[in-house]
């Protein structure tokens, strides 16, 4: 189901009713809000699937409902969990943050859970661009936004390559762009010259003769970084505890089911968001990325240290814990 952003963050907030019986009804539907690509193939697979529906109900929820909604990019989706009007919301690690410490003492938008690892592939359309190093003031660089996982990595990038105090080099040359409007604009035009892409944008773009690859992300974060996390408000969860709880369990499964059913997810993901790679290509990009999908949180104090040393947060969280809600917060990460 794909919502209007403009009818979204216009409807009412939803809310759910918890009856005295152990066994009861969710009152409304929760919206669970993603963006487009293969990050979110765990929770596609989730929905298609029925996981959702099988651990909500296993929780004791009868007729547990949740729509699945694509936004353009992290700052929509961190707008709609503020008023409401999204319940669920996947984020990467700097928003979550940003969002956490500026909501702490009203909303408090925390994680539930993180969803993906995950790498990005960066490309570029102009021969003179071998490296981020090369990238002229002029040059424009695709990403979702300047709070996405990308933004955060081609800062570290740009202290990695020119020095301290140089994170913020490229700042002011981000376009925020969804990823397919990334991909054409990059492959027809001179809007952009860079574009982080992922899977499976990246597998098509490799077939592109106008563009190639100068780098890839785990060039520049640190071993085992969690890119992808769902953010939700606390309220959300101190009244949903079981759903909550059970939103993370579906996800489990559903990064179990991916690594076990190769061929099957693969139809799964293509039938929720046709690809212009072929059946065999798309099963190939999914066994290449079937160990990527993880609820466990990992990096999350070296992004809010990293992100502390550039001004974009006041502290850092003195424990990963303090970012998360329970049942993860109680589990391994970092």
């Amino acid at each position: 189901m794909i919502m209007n952003r403009r009818k979204l963050l216009a409807g009412a907030a939803a809310s759910f009713t918890l009856p005295a019986p152990a066994v009861w009804a969710q009152s409304k539907p929760i919206t669970f809000a993603i963006q487009y690509g293969l990050p979110y193939l765990n929770i596609i697979v989730a929905e298609r699937q029925g996981l959702f529906t099988k651990a909500a109900e296993k929780a004791g929820i009868r007729d547990p409902k949740i729509n699945i909604v694509r936004l353009s990019g992290p700052t929509a989706i961190t707008e709609g969990l503020i008023s409401g009007n999204i319940q669920v919301g996947a984020l990467g690690t700097l928003g979550l943050l940003i969002a956490h410490e500026k909501t702490r003492r009203a909303y408090d938008l925390g994680g539930l859970s993180a969803y993906w690892k995950g790498v990005y592939t960066i490309f570029a359309n102009d021969p003179a661009i071998k490296s981020l190093k090369d990238i002229r003031p002029t040059d424009k660089i695709a990403t979702p936004g300047p709070t996405s996982s990308q933004a955060l990595i081609l800062r570290r990038a740009a202290e990695q390559i020119f020095g301290p105090g140089q994170a913020l080099r490229f700042d002011k040359q981000i376009v925020s762009l969804p990823h397919p409007d990334a991909v054409a604009a990059l492959t027809t035009g001179n809007t952009v010259q860079v574009y982080f892409a992922l899977s499976p944008f990246a597998e098509f773009l490799a077939q592109q003769p106008n563009v190639h690859v100068i780098g890839r992300t785990t060039e520049y974060n640190p071993p085992n970084m969690t890119n992808g996390v769902v953010g939700v408000l606390r309220k959300f969860v101190e009244e949903n505890k079981e759903l909550s709880s059970a939103v993370v369990a579906a996800l489990d499964e559903a990064g179990r089911f991916i690594q076990s059913e190769v061929a099957e997810t693969a139809k799964i993901y293509t039938a929720a968001e046709p690809s212009k790679l072929s059946a065999e290509e798309m099963l190939k990009v999914i066994e290449n990325n079937k160990h990527e999908y993880t609820t466990e949180p990992n990096g999350i104090i070296d992004t809010a240290n990293f992100m502390v040393k550039l001004g974009q947060l006041k502290t850092a969280p003195a424990k990963w814990q303090d970012v998360f809600f329970p049942p993860v917060n109680q589990g391994s990460g970092s």
